[in-house]
């Protein structure tokens, strides 16, 4: 595509590289080299400098007996994520034994694809959503998600169309920009981790119902049948193991059939194995050997369906596959305190891993002697991920050789746990236990004895944070604390209260909201030595919520707070259908204080790889520096972030000084407030003025105002804030409590309203005044509207789209009537309202995500050109027509008319692919941007997602341009 000049400025030109399939079609068995980027071949990897969770990768392709896989592009030398295992074979046609192998990736589910070449076809199967290989029998029957037959010309073949056979869009992580690939490809419910989750606990709900058990020897006996088939299957047991207790028996639930059997199954165990994971209380031995309900638990324990209706789902999965954390997550199903103890989905801990435990962190760690505390451990899934890699990093520092049994317990001895639960002590002991297992060959654990270390009351207590403290059970010096505390509102123990009236002091005021996760996060920290590092999990009041402004402001004038990791607008990350906890990490470096240090915030938007649990997004335009001249205990300096500009900032501060309706309203003598507020049987009030008269349902209030027809009776409900009747009087101004601000003015009498509208009443006077209010709401709604969501503390932290009392009483409205909102305002406006909020609610199911930013090009560029040619107005900057591959957009710009040559566009995609995606971690990608200047020529190069070609973006890239430009002297 030589020599292309003056286009249309709405022309795409759609640059074709290669054919994106060849990658797949040209492999052979034979290959010793590979000579595609991002595709590393199994035989080649030891000669191969790799980082180290690549290696450890590679190690797990061949171990699962791959040809090849597939990683995602990377910059900096950094760890790269795998994409795809590859195999390679000669047998044509379906393959009993690959299903088989299918059903252990599945289990494992380390990576979201697999591809199987055979002669003829290509064939894709999924690891990350609904298994595809055959479930109806005992061996799994092969089964392919998708075949791409290699005959004729496969460019044109329309199933090689499919994004996911596409080599550049798997390479640069585009393909799951995509929400529709993500539907196909992954899934938040049918992965296995999910699905054994969903599975279990059904299966806990069925036991339970059944009360053939204690509830306590259910639940032991449930964790037990998982870790037992966990070593079964690891080969940890010698064939025929459980013959020796129950004649003939040959799994665990045999055995259990017989409770004298049981008793001494476990007792070997815990002889074999140590650790005090086996051993039951005497209340629960003498239960088991009187039993005689253990035939029919045990008919529930091998039951013939799952709890949707499917075959027996323990052989679904194969679970010597299964990851140690997801079998030690399991336990967090049973505990009835849910408060303070959920499901932690494992790519939010290794996330956070990332961060505060880095390999220079580790070295640092060793030299010091130091150790790696969860001070809130439960059953361990922080610290068995931290063991993981303390074995990952000697390993590295020791020419990969295997650790010896010696070596694995010292390394185990550093990693420490405290929780108020015993049943969690114990499973962390036996979770740690079992990651110790993963590092050596089944042949070596099965000649051990005693293998398990001593770790209760060692390295892990079982005790009150706060009481160990005072106790002085945490002895080592502590160089990295993680972890999840509990979200509650209540100092549940004596020792916690005690620390709280300690802090007090420091703080200058109560705890705010009583709120334990506060507390743990102000003293693990405390025990950090000198440049330790804290990564942990808060809720998002920390930052969103008024009451905690005091300790924010406490701890960022006083802590190295380094990053904050804010997780607001993925929905449903700790759980699928229950309450959906929204959750902040704080990441902090002890020692003092540099004031210019910026504070990171780094926001993550919702996304298929998010919510199948894979790994975290997070783009270019969420990761806002903020530097400590702001005052960063205001919560709305984070919510400009949220919203996806620092522009926003400065819109708030200068309709922050304005004056408010509040402040009008009682300059007037105006009764203002929310409604009525429903109770329960213990509230008795006089309700005349209430109950049975007109009312106004929130529903009623629209964009165009009180629809009259939607106007009822008051129920006869009991009622815990009745108002006065003054506040029911007309007229009225009344105000939805919601992100739209929909509000009308009530002027035919008596009107009542519930809490979730505020109204404003005056004496019969006030009508005017309230329908000039009311004008001044319509004429300005959507710079209202985006101000209250760069403002709200409840909007998208509390609800979603409802607002509170105060945001409307907040609401500027100044003495001039006019909110005199610039034109560069103007577009930050209304992306918040059109795109921005849906954003932050829905993520990758949002328009700005779903859409592609074609057909919004020319108002990109047009306001990108009017900010920048302000100032270059002799040489003004011109938009040339736009090229785009799959997933990628190119933009590019010159200063005065010029000819751009595309004749090597094809070779340009694959540097792109590198240019867009940074990977921090393997569980960060950071979508990036490239600016690139070439002589008089700016390139933009973005994801082709609508949410990267906004004007409000467009705004934010003409700054950035400026300064790059000034920096270069023009």
């Amino acid at each position: 595509m030589a020599g292309i000049q003056e286009f249309a400025e709405t022309e795409i030109v759609t640059v074709r590289a290669e054919n994106p399939v060849n990658w797949l079609i040209e492999l052979s068995d034979e290959d010793t080299k590979s000579s595609i980027d991002g595709l590393i071949l199994v035989n080649e990897f030891r000669a191969l400098e790799l980082p180290p969770e690549q290696h450890e990768m590679m190690e797990k392709a061949e171990s699962y007996e791959a040809h090849s896989v597939f990683f995602e592009a990377s910059r900096n030398n950094r760890s790269q994520v795998a994409q795809a295992f590859i195999y390679v074979s000669d047998h044509p046609g379906a393959s009993d034994e690959f299903a088989l192998l299918h059903k252990r990736l599945w289990s494992w589910g380390g990576v979201p694809l697999l591809y199987r070449k055979t002669p003829g076809k290509v064939e894709l199967f999924r690891c990350a959503s609904k298994a595809d290989f055959d479930q109806s029998s005992e061996i799994p029957k092969y089964r392919a998600y998708d075949t791409l037959t290699v005959a004729g010309d496969i460019a044109n073949a329309e199933s090689a169309r499919a994004a996911w056979w596409d080599f550049g869009r798997l390479r640069n992580g585009t393909l799951w920009d995509d929400p529709t690939v993500c539907e196909h490809l992954l899934s938040d419910t049918a992965s296995a981790h999910r699905h054994l989750v969903s599975n279990i606990f059904g299966l806990y709900k069925k036991i339970k119902a059944g009360a053939l058990l204690s509830e306590s020897l259910q639940r032991r006996l449930l964790i037990l049948s998982l870790l037992i088939a966990y070593l079964d299957e690891r080969n940890a047991l010698e064939t025929d193991y459980f013959a020796q207790f129950q004649p003939g028996a040959t799994t665990f639930a045999e055995v259990m059939r017989s409770g004298l059997a049981l008793v001494k199954l476990l007792a070997a165990l815990e002889k074999r194995f140590n650790g005090h994971v086996f051993e039951l209380d005497d209340d629960l031995r003498a239960e088991l050997v009187e039993s005689t309900q253990l035939g029919a638990f045990a008919d529930l324990i091998e039951g013939q369906q799952d709890a949707h209706g499917q075959g027996s789902f323990w052989r679904l999965y194969s679970f010597r596959d299964l990851p140690v954390e997801l079998i030690s997550n399991i336990y967090q199903l049973f505990v009835e305190d849910k408060d303070s103890s959920i499901y932690t989905p494992p790519a939010l801990v290794r996330l956070m891993l990332d961060e505060a435990l880095s390999w220079e962190r580790i070295d640092t760690l060793v030299e010091r002697d130091e150790i790696i505390l969860d001070p809130a451990c439960g059953s361990a899934v922080y610290l068995v991920e931290a063991y993981k890699r303390l074995v990952l990093h000697w390993r590295m520092r020791n020419g990969w050789e295997r650790p010896t049994t010696a070596v694995l317990k010292a390394l185990l001895a550093r990693v420490h746990g405290v929780d108020l639960e015993p049943g969690a002590i114990k499973l962390a002991a036996f979770s740690l236990c079992l990651a110790l297992c993963e590092a050596l060959e089944p042949e070596h654990i099965r000649k051990s004895v005693q293998l398990f270390p001593e770790l209760e009351g060692e390295t892990l207590h079982s005790s009150c944070f706060f009481e160990a403290l005072e106790r002085g059970l945490i002895t080592k010096d502590v160089g990295v604390i993680v972890g999840n505390p509990p979200f509650k509102s209540k100092l549940s123990t004596p020792a916690a209260s005690r620390a709280a009236a300690a802090f007090k002091t420091a703080l200058g005021s109560k705890l705010p909201d009583d709120q334990l996760a506060y507390l743990f996060l102000v003293y693990a920290k405390g025990l950090l030595a000198e440049r330790g590092v804290i990564s942990m999990i808060q809720p998002a009041g920390f930052l969103y919520n008024l009451n905690p402004e005091a300790i924010r402001r406490h701890l960022f004038r006083n802590w190295d707070i380094r990053e904050i990791l804010d997780f607001v607008s993925v929905r449903g990350l700790f759980s699928k259908g229950d309450a959906d906890t929204k959750i902040i990490v704080v990441v902090a470096v002890a020692g003092e204080l540099d004031p210019a240090r910026k504070v990171l915030h780094a926001i993550f938007r919702r996304s298929g790889k998010a919510d199948a649990e894979q790994s975290f997004d997070i783009d270019y335009y969420d990761m806002h520096w903020l530097s400590r001249t702001p005052d960063l205990a205001d919560h709305r300096t984070w919510r400009s972030g949220l919203l996806g500009n620092q522009r926003v900032a400065a819109f708030v501060q200068r309709l922050t000084k304005m004056r408010t309706l509040g402040v009008f309203a009682k300059e007037k003598g105006w009764v203002f407030g929310q409604g009525f507020m429903t109770g329960n049987k213990a509230h008795r009030h006089s309700l005349d003025h209430i109950w049975g008269k007109k009312m106004v349902p929130p529903g009623a209030i629209g964009p165009f105002g009180i629809d009259r027809s939607k106007v009822t009776d008051a129920p006869q409900v009991p009622i815990s804030d009745a108002k006065s009747e003054q506040a029911f009087q007309s007229p009225l101004l009344l105000v939805r409590k919601h992100q739209d601000l929909d509000h009308g003015v009530w002027t035919d009498g008596y009107m009542t309203f519930a809490d979730e509208i505020v109204g404003f009443s005056g004496a019969e006077r006030s009508a005017k005044s309230l329908r000039q209010v009311a004008e001044f709401l319509s004429a300005n709604r959507d710079a209202l509207s985006a101000y209250v969501a760069a403002t709200s503390f409840r909007l998208y932290n509390k609800k979603a789209t409802v607002t509170s009392t105060g945001d409307i009483l907040d609401l500027p409205f100044p003495e001039t009537g006019d909110l005199a909102v610039s034109p560069s305002e103007s577009i930050l406006v209304e992306d918040i309202v059109k795109f921005q909020r849906e954003l932050i609610r829905m993520g990758d199911k949002s328009f700005a995500l779903k859409s592609t930013g074609h057909s919004a090009m020319p108002e990109f560029n047009e306001t990108l050109l009017a900010s920048i040619n302000r100032f270059y107005g002799d040489s003004p900057l011109i938009a040339h027509p736009h090229q785009s591959w799959p997933g990628i957009i190119c933009q590019p710009y010159s200063f005065g008319p010029t000819e751009i040559d595309w004749s090597d566009s094809d070779k340009l995609r694959g540097r792109l692919d590198v240019l867009i995606r940074e990977q921090r971690s393997e569980t960060i990608s950071v979508t990036r941007i490239a600016r690139i200047y070439d002589d008089n020529l700016l390139f933009l190069i973005k994801p082709d997602r609508l949410r990267f070609w906004m004007r409000s973006i467009a705004l934010r890239d003409a700054d950035e341009v400026l300064a790059d430009l000034r920096a270069q002297g023009y």
